[in-house]
């Protein structure tokens, strides 16, 4: 069941300090190729799904990935925000929100630590940063602001945070928010198990 079946329709974004948050749309894709290109590495295991981006990867690829995230977010199947800085010249990362019933998530086999499983869930929330905004703490700041997004602007009521074994950097900074481990998914595609925290 999508986002709008649920009743669950799209926040605009909101502004931060010194960036802001509003949806991805296709006339973004210099800003956002250039800064997917800029964490090649880093999103290689974020993304889980290898070789993204592919050292290739041009702007038209780009391209085709943000027609097709543009369109699942008018359709209300999934929603997927930009963040840039304040003038909108970089791009700083990127917030996804998926479904709880998403097709991600048909074959993943779950282990829970608190009671928590992704059936009980709302919506499940990834997000990046550039690799060059981590020595600054932009990460930290980013999540605890969007964080408060979700509990003052959406109409979600048990979002999880997604990170994966491998992503020490994010899993340290979810976890100096407070955020506990709830519970793990893995899915025959994956690299590495997904951990959600709430």
């Amino acid at each position: 069941m999508s986002f709008r079946k649920q009743g669950i329709e799209p926040a605009d974004g909101f502004t931060g300090d010194g960036f802001i948050v509003r949806p991805l749309v296709p006339s973004d894709v210099v800003l956002d190729h250039e800064a997917v290109m800029s964490s090649r590495e880093f999103l290689y295991h974020w993304e889980q799904e290898p070789p993204y981006p592919p050292e290739d990867s041009s702007v038209a690829d780009n391209l085709e990935d943000l027609n097709q995230m543009d369109a699942e977010h008018r359709d209300g199947t999934r929603y997927t925000y930009t963040v840039m800085n304040a003038d909108e010249t970089q791009v700083l990362g990127c917030i996804y929100l998926v479904p709880n019933v998403d097709r991600r998530y048909t074959t993943v086999k779950v282990k829970t630590h608190d009671g928590t499983d992704l059936m009980s869930v709302d919506s499940t929330i990834m997000f990046w940063v550039r690799v060059s905004s981590w020595e600054g703490g932009f990460e930290g700041v980013l999540l605890k602001a969007v964080l408060g997004w979700l509990r003052e602007d959406w109409s979600v009521e048990r979002p999880v945070i997604l990170t994966n074994e491998k992503l020490d950097h994010q899993i340290a900074t979810i976890e100096s928010l407070g955020m506990s481990r709830c519970f793990d998914y893995d899915r025959n595609r994956d690299m590495y198990t997904t951990h959600a925290y709430s």
